[in-house]
């Protein structure tokens, strides 16, 4: 699920404000600046002692409570739904299982191209589902291989799926640094 561009940036400015009014209200508490004993307050007295004032006040609250919750709601990740249907007459359908194939071009890739370890992940995408298949290239590897290898596991994957319901990303790291070797300390 992809979020909105403005999310890290909208979520960053709360956080900025919602520091301050803590910072503020500390400062109200314990009076570190000085500045609430020089201000003049009798017009917020004033307001806050109106009888319609509780009310607005928990108005406000709950109205930003409500956007709070929406907020958070829509961006609860939920299941992808891991089956296409591969066809369907009548009554009858035929529907795959996505995350049964991951397994399989994982295997194949593996099998076709010089790369260590393999992983798979599933995301849904507009009108079907992409396969993303990360693996580590072995230092011995070739590019033509490689190259060869995603190429011929993308054509499978179209020819299995021809209305592009199910889609392969293959993406290959450099080769992995071997660990450091202990050796045994002898006392």
């Amino acid at each position: 699920m992809s979020r909105p561009a403005a999310d890290r940036p909208a979520a960053a400015v709360i956080g900025l404000c919602l520091l301050a009014a803590g910072a503020a209200v500390i400062d109200w508490r314990f009076d570190f600046t000085g500045l609430w004993g020089r201000l003049d307050t009798g017009p917020i007295d004033a307001v806050m002692d109106t009888g319609w004032f509780p009310w607005a006040a928990l108005g406000a609250a709950l109205l930003l409570a409500g956007l709070a919750l929406w907020w958070l709601l829509t961006r609860i990740p939920y299941p992808v739904e891991g089956r296409v249907a591969l066809a369907a007459t009548g009554s009858d359908r035929i529907d795959l299982d996505v995350r049964s194939v991951a397994p399989r071009l994982r295997a194949d890739l593996e099998r076709q191209a010089p790369v260590d370890r393999v992983t798979s992940r599933r995301f849904e995408l507009r009108g079907g589902q992409l396969v993303r298949l990360h693996a580590h290239v072995d230092p011995r590897a070739d590019g033509e291989s490689l190259i060869k290898a995603a190429a011929g596991l993308t054509e499978s994957v179209a020819a299995a799926f021809p209305d592009g319901e199910v889609t392969v990303r293959v993406i290959v790291d450099g080769p992995k640094r071997e660990r450091a070797r202990h050796t045994p300390r002898v006392r």
